[in-house]
């Protein structure tokens, strides 16, 4: 089930079809850079394998995220990992997305690639992410409207809300363990890098 998690989201991302937030989950001040994380990674599950993961150092404190799933698809994403609370998350944002080759261009820009939130449960000896429940926000934000502000079409949620709102929310529903699926453990096929001196 955690593979599943990972597969689904996986191909949600490289198809950019998810736009949880416009704006960033984090703030300068809460961006962290931990070398624990670069390198290349995979599923635990090899039989329902989603692919390859590769986190390389990028700018400053960000990095950069590859996704190659095993039926060659791919996907690359800005990513920014920080802090809220002694909690670790990343924010992840398409570098691209590329559309249909048939699609009008007006489809094009009307589409916003969105930033993803991601926990950071653990690094080591594992890597384990957990990915929003889009299925738990959804209804929670149907109840709860003014919960946090954003804008619904065709049961797809797009968050609106300002940064400082977001991450209110977050550590508000972090305790009940609801708003993130159960952790997916990924495995380093690597070599770990030297820290960062």
């Amino acid at each position: 089930m955690k593979s599943r998690n990972l597969i689904l989201f996986t191909t949600a991302l490289l198809f950019c079809s998810c736009l949880p937030s416009l704006k960033p989950f984090y703030t300068e001040k809460d961006v962290v850079f931990d070398t624990r994380l670069v390198g290349e990674w995979q599923a635990q599950d090899k039989s329902n394998e989603p692919g390859h993961w590769k986190f390389e150092k990028a700018d400053g404190k960000a990095y950069q995220l590859t996704i190659v799933e095993k039926n060659g698809r791919q996907g690359e994403f800005n990513a920014r990992l920080f802090q809220l609370r002694g909690n670790y998350f990343l924010d992840i944002i398409p570098s691209d997305c590329d559309y249909a080759t048939n699609q009008a261009d007006l489809v094009s820009f009307a589409m916003y690639p969105g930033h993803l939130l991601v926990r950071v449960s653990q690094f080591e000896p594992e890597l384990k992410l957990a990915f929003f429940d889009f299925d738990w926000l959804g209804d929670y934000l149907e109840k709860n409207p003014k919960a946090l502000a954003h804008h619904a079409e065709d049961k797809r949620i797009v968050l609106t809300a300002e940064t400082r709102d977001l991450q209110r929310f977050v550590l508000k529903h972090l305790a009940g363990g609801k708003l993130f699926q159960e952790p997916g453990a990924l495995l380093r096929t690597n070599t770990p890098a030297a820290p960062v001196r």
